[in-house]
């Protein structure tokens, strides 16, 4: 499930899944739907992740900076994240999508401000505000 609550100049995205892997696949697919309404046609290009980090939380932070830096930089739209591995603050996964299109994302960095994740009724769940 994905759910963004406005603030003024800041998007909070709250974010649950039943595993870890699928809840940072799902905040970059939250992220990708508020910069296009929908995916583009043609073929996919793959992307190589993998990202050190202090903790879960900070991953997510870190992970949704990477997909706006590949947004700005290469005009590349992510339409899924598949998670490899994933332990503490590591990932390593491959980022599926489309490359140079002309991509101007809406958020500028996700924040460390109220920054969480965390487990809760059997779901992983995630809050983390979005610069727009």
């Amino acid at each position: 499930m994905i759910e963004f609550v406005d603030h003024t100049g800041e998007l909070e995205l709250l974010v649950s899944d039943a595993t870890l892997e699928g809840l940072y696949a799902e905040a970059v697919r939250g992220l990708a739907r508020e910069v296009a309404e929908e995916e583009p046609a043609g073929g996919e290009e793959e992307r190589a992740l993998e990202l050190h980090s202090s903790g879960p939380d900070t991953l997510l932070a870190d992970l949704l900076n990477e997909v706006v830096f590949l947004m700005e930089t290469e005009g590349f739209l992510p339409s899924r994240l598949v998670v490899h591995e994933v332990a503490g603050g590591w990932l390593r996964g491959t980022l599926a999508g489309r490359a140079g299109l002309d991509v101007r994302p809406l958020v500028k960095a996700a924040t460390y401000h109220d920054l969480r994740v965390w487990r809760e009724g059997g779901l992983w769940r995630a809050r983390v505000i979005l610069d727009v």
